[in-house]
């Protein structure tokens, strides 16, 4: 399959032309090959200029084209991460500009190159490589986080000019001579140059780069480093005048270029793979930038006490400047602890809250699960009761045809009647039962809005409609006078305290004083009650007492759903129920509803 120039296959396959191994190899052996020649030419330094002034461009040019190539693949992928790499690619093409030009000025005019044209693309780089630095696309940071990368690039920044300050700038300013100006600019644009540098690596150290591939961009990085060491070695040298052309030293600079050609390479390979399947993503332990801010903040005071005890040493930086800095320094570490404090105050509020409804949501879950299976165990007695209770009927009027048909036959017109008697009375039962039962379905589905209704007015109402039961059993009734105002659907409480009452009316026994009170207690919760002096109901019994269709005694009238729905009643409205009886002392069943929220 046919190439294209950049080695990948027209058909989207992988890059051959030249991998990352290649090109490294090729690094290496320029490198090697050069320091050879220099150590064969030890004697000779005009040749050795020579060589350095060809080697020099060629290798910077192929770093340029690397950079060019990585750019071009990462069009496709991320405008903002293309425009980036053109700028390090651009960046690249003007330092081997300055290459070009300081080889011509050396080699071919036999000019001293310095200070010289070829000086403006070196500085432009710098410039421009910053900028590329800062047009790496990073991720949504939040305020805190914002800040704190903000403080900590402030931190190893303000170390970083104390040091370029002390060693490099300060010293050549004080070099300058007053006879020529433009050289006197240059010098100084160097380490100042390199400052910049230096930032661009600060800034990228704190800038998290997890969704991009990093190994080409340590890469640039590392290739960044060994340039401002290779000029920090040359302006040292340069101080103390005795710095020689075309050394093994000056070796910092080519290593520079390979390894801005390797990143190129790198991330021309890198830009077809996503970043979640590649080995580029960082370890969870990549974690040493948190500690730079705090290392630098040591060495920064460490410097000041030595420059103090050391005062006979010319650091060309007076003492009260060192300090100003090292205390700039310490402050904004202070300022960050204080913003790292209430951010892990706020994250552990957070923290706090989320275990909260996390506890909340599992107890609610619990809470559920066990009123689904307390519901399940009901509607499975609901069933069972049902089906038992209206197959009772249906047996009666099936027995009763039967007999019903012989009876005709036989014309026995009187046992007909009883039959027909029976079998009406059965149906009358199975009516009622379907009744009772469709009533209680209806609890709670059918609820009228609840109101603010005086408890006092919900027993008055009661009593009205069971006056008649009430009087024909001679029962005499009490009603407390300080009763609360509830929030309650008044029709459906209504109707649970008829069934309460008609319930003690109807279990009143042989007793000669009937009597039935309603009330309530406040004993930090408000309880109402409706009490009786009727037969009273075995301990055994209380909890089969709201079951549906039970009858503690099944002579009495009625199908044995009233407690059921009562239960249902003050159930649908948040509240509990329950009885405290006896046998022959009467029966109390207590009961609370929502109070209304004005009381």
């Amino acid at each position: 399959m046919k190439q294209g120039y950049d080695g990948s296959e027209e058909g989207g396959g992988p890059r051959r032309s030249l991998n990352f191994r290649r090109a490294l190899m090729l690094g290496a052996a320029i490198l090697i090959v050069r320091s050879i020649i220099v150590l064969y030419l030890e004697d000779q330094e005009q040749q050795r200029v020579i060589v350095d002034d060809i080697i020099f461009p060629v290798v910077n040019g192929l770093a340029a084209l690397s950079l060019f190539r990585a750019a071009r693949a990462t069009r496709s992928q991320d405008e903002r991460m293309y425009i980036a790499w053109a700028f390090f690619a651009v960046a690249q093409v003007l330092y081997a500009l300055g290459d070009v030009l300081w080889s011509i000025l050396e080699i071919g005019l036999k000019e001293t190159p310095f200070p010289s044209i070829a000086d403006g693309p070196y500085l432009a780089y710098y410039l421009l490589f910053l900028i590329g630095i800062l047009l790496l696309p990073a991720p949504y940071q939040s305020t805190f986080e914002r800040l704190k990368s903000l403080l900590d690039t402030g931190v190893v920044t303000i170390f970083a000019i104390l040091i370029f300050w002390s060693f490099l700038i300060a010293p050549t300013v004080a070099t300058l001579e007053e006879s020529d100006p433009l050289a006197n600019a240059i010098a100084v644009a160097y380490p100042v140059a390199d400052l910049v540098l230096a930032f661009a690596l600060i800034a990228l150290i704190f800038r998290k780069i997890e969704h991009i591939a990093q190994r080409p961009i340590m890469l640039l990085a590392a290739g960044a480093i060994f340039l401002i060491v290779a000029d920090s070695i040359f302006m040292i040298k340069a101080l103390r005048g005795v710095y020689v052309p075309a050394t093994l030293g000056d070796s910092f600079w080519l290593i520079s270029y390979i390894l801005a050609g390797l990143a190129g390479v790198l991330q021309v390979e890198s830009a077809g793979v996503p970043v979640r399947a590649s080995a580029d993503r960082p370890s969870p332990g990549f974690t040493w930038p948190l500690y730079l801010p705090y290392v630098c903040a040591i060495f920064a005071y460490a410097f000041l006490i030595w420059s103090m005890e050391h005062e006979d040493v010319n650091l060309y930086i007076r003492q009260h400047h060192l300090a100003a800095g090292v205390g700039m320094i310490i402050l904004l570490i202070v300022i960050r602890q204080v913003i790292a404090i209430k951010e892990n105050t706020m994250l552990y509020a957070a923290a706090q809250h989320e275990l909260h409804q996390r506890i909340a949501s599992e107890r609610e879950k619990e809470h559920l699960i066990k009123e689904l299976e307390a519901r399940t165990s009901e509607m499975e007695r609901f069933i069972y009761t049902v089906s038992h209770d209206l197959r009772s009927p249906l047996i009666t009027v099936s027995g009763f045809l039967g007999f019903l048909r012989d009876d005709i036959e036989k014309g026995a017109w009187d046992k007909v009647r009883k039959d027909l008697d029976i079998i009406e009375s059965s149906i009358t039962k199975m009516d009622r039962l379907l009744q009772d039962t469709l009533e209680l379905s209806r609890i709670g589905r059918m609820m009228n809005p609840p109101e603010d209704v005086p408890f006092y007015d919900i027993v008055k109402e009661a009593l009205e409609q069971t006056s008649e039961r009430i009087r024909s059993r001679g029962v005499s009734v009490s009603v407390a006078e300080d009763m609360p105002v509830v929030h309650v659907d008044r029709m459906r409480a209504v109707e649970a305290l008829v069934n309460l009452i008609e319930n003690s009316a109807k279990y009143m026994g042989d007793q000669s004083d009937p009597r039935i009170e309603i009330g309530c207690m406040r004993d930090g919760e408000t309880v109402f009650y409706v009490r009786d002096n009727g037969i009273g109901i075995d301990p055994k019994n209380h909890q089969r007492i709201f079951e549906l269709f039970y009858k503690v005694d099944n002579r009495t009238e009625g199908t044995g759903a009233g407690l059921a729905i009562v239960k249902r009643i003050i159930e649908v409205h948040g509240g509990r129920i329950w009885i405290e009886s006896e046998l022959g002392k009467g029966c109390t069943v207590f009961f609370t509803l929502p109070l209304s929220e004005k009381t």
